[in-house]
């Protein structure tokens, strides 16, 4: 009987197990995406495997720069004073530039089998043969054109036609460009200063002289690495992750469609270039992070081993390259070893759809995102190149509607130009026979009219109808009169001849209202859709907020300083003063949809008079309520704008001091309720 029940056991367990989750071996170098939202990372299939370590055994000195050139690995043995050279094939060592280098920390190789070396410790770039003979020694350039900027060199690469750029330590001027001959060829690619914080411009305009000169000089980010591939240049900025790689082209411009807003970190260290033309950077706590040819981020591995060394994780990383298999080697300054990463089927998915993009098979790429996205539904990275692929295959909708889900503005426009356009072509006849058949039918219509005007009897009604109810005039008819004659309406609102309080009340919440519209039917092209990027509560506060303040601020300043208006009267005018807003923003919300970001100068240009002539009036509303000449009007409007900045202050230390108050209620609630339950 009990052997009965073991077997019964044993056959329920089997039944179960399917149920459960198997928890296999998991690789150490979890992989993740951004997300959607572009806000997390999300873990996905694994992309890459930890292939185990190689050269630890060799008495590498903590190494900085490696290089992968025809079937051999280049080391920059930094504290060797040496170049090693391995065959990946069978291991064997050539050791280079012994008793030539000092301090080695960069190696680039030529097509033609020369090797490259940044030789910092002795401020030189020394170039050896193959074979490891010194054929040349390029020190600080002489010309005046270089000045007084040091020379230190730390990284080095060679492009196709021998032209051979470096990264000299503390020059922020750029590269450093030498003709194949090592002559100074100028500078190249030089970073951007960033912008004045706030701290920075007090300092700038207030300091004198004497105090400026005490500071420290404000000079742009310097790059700490490069990668030469075709006829772009790569590189490396750290302390900016919106700005951390660049691709240049020849004329040193980035050429990155994200450029200046890469999804990345600011503590890369080193990056290369896959055969498919994808990028993969490395941070020196051995995060690997592979973009496409764009600088959209794919997928990210890796990490640091803290507390022991594990097999994938890494100590101190100082380089990455990889190979036409894309196995990647990742240099461990502080371990002295390679470690690889061996592809698994799915990065293999991954790179062979950016292939087949890359050569034109779009079809044979879309099979593959389609794979990609239905594993991955949830990731940025499968929307960005299942969209891109139905772009080059004129599927402009449905590339489109993936563009939108990934919040990718810039390419949905595009779509829709191809859409808009397609849509043109094939409707033209029908829009010039509609134009015409319009213009038709106001000649008929005005010729009919001065026979017999049959709109007499609807202007009659439309007549009877305002003098009948007297809200239903002051909300249509007077907001027109306030756009066309601002000054006669003002008056005549401030002696109570038009207009009302409960109009200027519904005006107000129309404004509103229509604030909200906008913001949510605004195309996606110009940043409308709430939800996504705009919290409704905030932006009612944002709204709400400052405008009673302005309301309550400019009668308080009027208060005491002689204004003549009214509270009530300041709120009927201003409500009336939104009326631009009101009126045209609904037609801008409208004409959104028909434009894309090549037109996004029309949409801007019609905003900012729209918002301009409702700042007007608003001008003019504070000026005739309160009976303010034109400097008593500024001065008005600089006071309350001094007003609603302390009023905002106040209201957010009140809010701080509120949350803290429950905080301290609700944990002595606790502490009595814990007391009383003991």
């Amino acid at each position: 009987m009990k052997h009965i029940k073991r077997i019964l056991s044993l056959a329920i367990i089997l039944l179960l197990l399917p149920c459960f989750p198997a928890n296999a071996i998991e690789s150490t170098a979890y992989t993740y995406a951004l997300s959607l939202n572009h806000e997390t990372y999300i873990r996905i299939q694994d992309a890459y495997m930890p292939g185990g370590t190689t050269l630890s055994d060799i008495g590498l000195n903590a190494p900085e720069d490696l290089c992968y050139h025809d079937g051999y690995f280049y080391i920059a043995d930094t504290g060797n004073g040496r170049i090693v050279r391995c065959d990946r094939s069978n291991g064997m060592l050539f050791h280079l530039g012994i008793g030539e280098l000092k301090r080695p920390t960069g190696v680039a190789v030529a097509n033609d089998g020369r090797v490259f070396v940044a030789d910092y410790g002795a401020e030189q770039i020394v170039v050896l043969s193959p074979e490891g003979k010194v054929l040349q020694r390029i020190g600080r350039p002489e010309d005046l054109f270089y000045g007084k900027s040091r020379y230190m060199p730390r990284k080095v690469d060679v492009d196709s036609y021998g032209n051979i750029l470096a990264i000299s330590e503390g020059t922020h001027e750029g590269l450093l460009q030498f003709m194949p001959d090592g002559t100074f060829a100028g500078f190249f690619g030089a970073n951007k200063t960033k912008g004045l914080s706030l701290i920075e411009w007090v300092q700038k305009t207030f300091f004198t002289e004497a105090q400026k000169a005490k500071l420290f000089f404000r000079n742009p980010p310097c790059t700490v690495s490069l990668h030469v591939s075709g006829n772009n240049v790569y590189t490396v900025i750290q302390n900016d992750w919106r700005n951390s790689l660049k691709k240049l082209n020849l004329a040193g411009v980035d050429i990155l469609p994200n450029a200046g807003n890469v999804w990345g970190k600011d503590n890369y260290v080193d990056l290369t270039v896959a055969p498919n033309g994808n990028i993969i950077a490395v941070t020196d706590t051995g995060s690997i992070e592979e973009f496409n040819g764009d600088g959209d981020t794919l997928f990210m591995f890796g990490g640091r081993a803290v507390s022991s060394d594990r097999n994938g994780l890494t100590a101190v990383v100082s380089s990455i390259a990889v190979d036409e298999t894309y196995t990647i080697y990742v240099l461990d300054k502080e371990r002295a070893l390679i470690q690889a990463f061996i592809p698994t089927a799915f990065a293999s998915m991954l790179h062979e759809a950016g292939e087949d993009f890359n050569a034109g098979r779009y079809a044979q790429s879309l099979s593959a995102w389609e794979s990609i996205l239905r594993m991955n539904p949830m990731t940025s990275m499968a929307h960005t190149g299942y969209a891109a692929t139905l772009f080059q295959l004129g599927e402009y909708e449905r590339a489109a509607h993936h563009y939108r889900l990934n919040g990718q503005a810039s390419l949905y426009s595009k779509c829709f130009w191809e859409m808009r356009s397609a849509w043109l072509r094939a409707n033209m006849y029908t829009i010039l026979l509609g134009g015409i058949g319009v213009f038709l039918l106001l000649i008929i219509v005005s010729c009919v009219r001065k026979s017999r005007d049959f709109l007499s009897p609807i202007r009659t009604r439309w007549i009877k109808a305002k003098q009948k109810h007297k809200l239903l005039r002051d909300i249509i008819c007077e907001p027109f009169n306030m756009i066309r004659h601002p000054i006669d309406c003002l008056y005549d609102l401030k002696h109570k001849k038009r207009g009302s309080p409960i109009s200027a009340g519904i005006l107000y919440l129309l404004a509103l209202a229509v604030c909200f519209l906008s913001r949510m039917s605004t195309s996606f092209v110009f940043g409308g859709g709430i939800g996504r990027w705009v919290d409704p509560g905030m932006l009612l506060i944002t709204t709400t907020v400052p405008a009673a303040l302005f309301w309550i601020g400019s009668y308080l300043v009027s208060s005491i300083h002689d204004g003549e208006g009214t509270v009530i009267q300041a709120f009927t005018s201003f409500g009336y003063a939104l009326t631009p807003y009101i009126v045209f923003t609904p037609i801008l919300t409208i004409l959104s949809h028909a434009l894309t970001q090549r037109e996004q100068f029309i949409f801007q240009f019609l905003s900012f008079l729209v918002i301009g002539y409702t700042c007007v009036l608003v001008i003019l509303s504070v000026k005739e309520t309160y009976g303010y000449d034109g400097r008593q009007t500024v001065s008005n409007l600089l006071l309350t704008a001094g007003f609603m900045l302390i009023a905002a202050l106040a209201i957010i230390i009140l809010f701080i001091l509120w949350r803290q108050l429950l905080s301290f209620i609700s944990e002595i609630f606790e502490e009595v309720r814990y007391r009383v339950m003991q």
